[in-house]
């Protein structure tokens, strides 16, 4: 492996969220649809989301009012048994109509359109008070959705033009991404993306690549906050690779530490090649190959520029066979153990740093208060586990914790969980959480040694010694 840049690591996305509320506590303590969440997006059934338990959150820069009426057309798709993509198409065609937004004015184009989806005056979509009702409104045009032939295998934006009959056909593709996050927030269903065909529906250009290489891209690029991918191009070079759409070059130039990222990203290609169908990566002039693993990372000649010898991106070469690729991180997640008193272990032992004062263990320069606990979890990819049912009242990143989730336990009682990857955050601010339920997977983000689990438990405000506090409550650290 290349070696890695230690210190701050910024990641510009999220991962989509998992689940919202007691929808993912029954999943993962029992319930019989939890393989629902990994499929195809056609192919997961639709989920009820109640407007009224809208988080106040943001999500995709969408607020509360407009996710209140993206969770109006996700009832709406489901009463008439339509699968979470038809959902998605729906909320991005009226992020595309209508930002979301209930509104009581047309344009140039449809000066009598109104509502959500700017339907028209026309008898075809109903009344006045039709058209400004969220719900009715939606099924209006799921209605309309139904008769497309072939929907599933069609783009997204290509079947909302169907319907909308919007003068560019493309119109929507734009929106195709923000729609997933959404849909994904609110409902907690996975890999809706899953599975689309690439080029225009693509949130990189992609050009004509592979299906394979579509998904792959649209994947793994956000979970590490990728901006640019490159995709089909003509190349001498391997005739296999660009010219047959099964090569991808995640550039890491444009994004903020983009070496620590870029070491991360091909990391991550490496844990994941089997789901992923890689057949080999190039990075900071060396080469790994899946039919020579064993060999590691290898050296390669100097090609004479940053681009050539790869110092500006990742490189990625799918198999020409790799058509059932998975998008790791979709595996079913584990429960913990709870106690009789409701509390769990946050993840694994053994202990290797306990609370109190010590020399700080990257610079060994300085002393300052350790004000938890660590884990070792497993491992990279471990379980975390909430300790005690609560609400999730924030998810972010800082250059000291890496990826953190906080719990609010109430009666002044805040549990935190440190050094996720992003790809390892399973919760999103909001979420209600049940004790042992899997909220995250070790990782190694921010002032970090190695992967391990930090772990805080903080009362009216102040950090405490989280192996006496669980011990009052049954639960032996470790």
């Amino acid at each position: 492996m290349p070696e890695r840049k230690s210190g701050v690591l910024v990641v510009a996305a999220l991962v989509p969220a998992l689940v919202l509320g007691l929808v993912l506590s029954l999943i993962l303590l029992g319930g019989d649809d939890s393989d629902d969440l990994c499929l195809p997006g056609s192919q997961q059934p639709g989920i009820t989301i109640d407007p009224d338990s809208v988080p106040d959150t943001p999500i995709a820069g969408y607020n509360h009012e407009q996710l209140v009426n993206a969770a109006w057309i996700m009832q709406a798709a489901n009463a008439l048994g339509l699968s979470a993509r038809d959902q998605t198409i729906g909320v991005m065609t009226a992020m595309g109509e209508s930002s979301l937004r209930v509104i009581d004015y047309g344009d140039a184009v449809g000066p009598d359109s109104r509502g959500l989806f700017q339907q028209r005056d026309n008898g075809a979509w109903g009344s006045y008070s039709d058209r400004m009702d969220p719900f009715i409104s939606s099924t209006n045009f799921f209605r309309v959705l139904m008769t497309i032939q072939d929907r599933d295998t069609l783009e997204p934006t290509i079947a909302a033009h169907r319907v909308q009959r919007n003068a560019d056909p493309y119109h929507y593709t734009r929106y195709w991404p923000a729609a997933v996050q959404v849909v994904e927030g609110l409902s907690g269903v996975q890999g809706i993306a899953t599975g689309e065909q690439p080029v225009t529906s693509s949130q990189y250009p992609l050009g004509d690549v592979r299906p394979q290489t579509a998904i792959v891209a649209n994947t793994v690029g956000p979970m590490f906050g990728i901006v640019t991918v490159g995709g089909y191009r003509e190349s001498a070079r391997d005739p296999n690779g660009h010219p047959s759409g099964l090569a991808l070059d995640f550039m890491t130039n444009d994004i903020a530490d983009g070496r620590a990222t870029g070491d991360r990203l091909a990391q991550y290609l490496i844990d994941n090649a089997d789901q992923l169908g890689v057949d080999y990566i190039i990075w900071w002039q060396q080469i790994w190959s899946a039919d020579r693993a064993d060999e590691g990372w290898r050296a390669m000649e100097d090609r004479g520029s940053d681009t050539e010898n790869h110092f500006d991106h990742v490189h990625l070469n799918i198999k020409p066979d790799a058509g059932g690729v998975v998008t790791p991180g979709c595996e079913s997640t584990t429960p913990g153990q709870v106690s009789a008193e409701g509390w769990a272990q946050p993840a694994a032992g053994p202990i290797t740093s306990r609370f109190g004062m010590r020399t700080d263990p990257v610079t060994g320069s300085f002393t300052r208060l350790h004000a938890g606990v660590d884990f070792g979890g497993g491992g990279d990819g471990g379980p975390i586990w909430a300790a005690q049912d609560g609400v999730v009242i924030d998810v972010y990143t800082d250059s000291n914790g890496g990826w953190t989730i906080d719990v609010d336990h109430g009666g002044g009682v805040m549990t935190r969980y440190k050094h996720m990857w992003a790809s390892g955050v399973l919760v999103s601010t909001g979420d209600r959480v049940v004790a042992g339920q899997q909220i995250g997977r070790v990782g190694s983000s921010g002032w970090s040694t190695g992967p391990h689990l930090h772990f805080e438990v903080h009362v009216n405000g102040s950090p405490v010694d989280p192996e006496q506090f669980m011990s009052e409550v049954g639960i032996t650290l470790g």
